[in-house]
């Protein structure tokens, strides 16, 4: 009985501690206690790659208030976010920038992350060229590989100009019939292959079309390891046997979209014409739409034609356009390109000043740069206006030069402001106005009278 007693009571005093354990533990993201943190605190991202900042602390009060310092640096999709994971991609700078995030939960706590954002340096097109033997001269052209040769991709990396050389560059098949060879006999292949960008920033990998590889458009990326920023290309496998096979385009059709709602992208596209006897003739359904070029191709077989959707960018460039493609035997295909509009809303435009602040002295001129982020197209109009209380029209005058992209200030002859007189300094106000943007101001400091 003693023992039973005991082991029971054992039991017993076990189980509490468990619950015990159970009941009291607190992890740090839901401990109030804990410091509510945005991390990390201090963050280098690349533009176009996106990043994730993490919040932890606090008691883990959601929905936070998520807001940033420059929004058309680094936008953000919400305000008010319930995951503590958010993911950030930065727009395209030319230079350092720095932006800061900060979160408030809602108890009314606080946390900020500065993030610096510096330029992609993968901001070269990889080159894609095919290197066949002269057996095959229509394999060895700029985007077209044939099935079993080799070719060279290639990628200047580079920042603001710059050649980037030693950079850590890996290529990776995305998708298509090719692989890397990784020795120099090429017997051995891989999906993905890293190379050292040389003195003048330029990346270059050997690729090899995989035996009796049909005709196909296959993707290429190239990555900088260390920063994460990628660009990714397009080329063609074709055979290289085709002569008096299939008629075909490749692609049968292009869709493009643009940004934002009634908007039409604008750019062009490539068409590669397999089969029939060349030359080839290519007429468009709505040449005032898209335009092709060259209307008549070479005798060479594949034929590559252009197709180019100039601006406007207004809806009623959106629609349907088709390609007749005849060969000289007179058969006809049709390639056909699709221009869509976008969903999204466009952007607020954003002006900025630099400076906004001036000191003008009698008789002096100073210059305000400006710029403006997001301005659509077409872009708006720079307009100013000086704040009332001048006695004399042409005592301060600020004139916007035709493309918008200075305000030159001019002090003349003549009073600024009321009461004070003399040399007494007295402040005015230029107010700068684009389209649909928030205006911003000019301070400008000057003496109240100039002879």
């Amino acid at each position: 009985m003693i023992g039973r007693g005991a082991i029971f009571l054992l039991a017993t005093c076990f189980a509490l501690a468990l619950n015990s354990c159970g009941s009291g533990a607190v992890s740090s993201s839901s401990d109030p206690a804990i410091t509510f943190t945005l991390s990390p605190s201090s963050a280098t991202a690349y533009s176009g790659v996106p990043f994730t900042l993490t919040i932890s602390g606090g008691g883990v009060r959601p929905p936070y208030l998520l807001t940033s310092s420059n929004a058309t640096l680094l936008p953000i999709s919400s305000s008010s976010v319930s995951d503590a994971q958010i993911v950030l991609t930065p727009n395209t700078v030319t230079a350092q920038q720095s932006v800061t995030i900060s979160v408030t939960d809602q108890a009314g706590k606080t946390a900020s992350s500065v993030v610096t954002i510096q330029p992609n340096l993968v901001n070269g097109d990889i080159t894609i060229t095919g290197t066949a033997p002269p057996a095959f001269p229509t394999c060895a052209g700029v985007g077209i590989i044939c099935a079993g040769q080799s070719g060279i991709a290639s990628l200047t990396v580079s920042q603001n100009g710059t050649p980037a050389r030693g950079r850590s560059v890996r290529f990776d098949v995305v998708q298509g019939s090719y692989r890397f060879p990784i020795d120099i006999a090429q017997t051995t292949f891989s999906t993905s292959v890293t190379v050292i960008s040389d003195e003048s920033g330029r990346a270059t990998t050997v690729l090899r079309a995989d035996n009796g590889a049909s005709p196909q458009i296959a993707t290429i990326r190239a990555t900088d390891i260390t920063s994460g920023a990628f660009r990714t290309a397009t080329f063609f496998i074709k055979q290289s046997t085709v002569g008096s096979g299939e008629f075909v385009t490749i692609p049968p059709e292009w869709t493009v979209t643009g940004s934002f709602a009634a908007n039409c992208p604008s750019g062009s596209v490539d068409f590669l014409i397999f089969g029939g006897t060349p030359p080839y003739d290519i007429r468009s359904s709505a040449p005032a739409i898209a335009n092709v070029f060259p209307p008549r191709t070479a005798i060479e077989n594949p034929s590559r034609f252009t197709v180019s959707f100039p601006p406007p960018f207004s809806p009623s460039t959106c629609g349907t356009v088709n390609f007749t493609v005849t060969d000289a035997t007179g058969l006809s295909i049709q390639a056909i390109l699709t221009i869509s509009p976008g969903t999204g809303n466009r952007p607020t435009p954003v002006i900025t000043l630099s400076p906004d602040t001036v000191d003008l002295a009698c008789g002096q001129s100073a210059q305000v740069f400006v710029s403006i982020a997001d301005p659509g197209t077409p872009a708006p109009t720079v307009t100013t206006s000086i704040g009332t209380g001048l006695s004399v029209t042409t005592a301060l005058t600020a004139t916007v030069a035709t493309n918008g992209s200075t305000i030159t200030l001019s002090r003349g002859a003549g009073t600024v402001g009321s009461g004070a007189s003399g040399s007494t300094p007295v402040t005015a106000t230029v107010t700068v106005g684009a389209g649909s943007a928030t205006p911003k101001l000019i301070s400008v400091k000057t003496q109240t009278t100039c002879p």
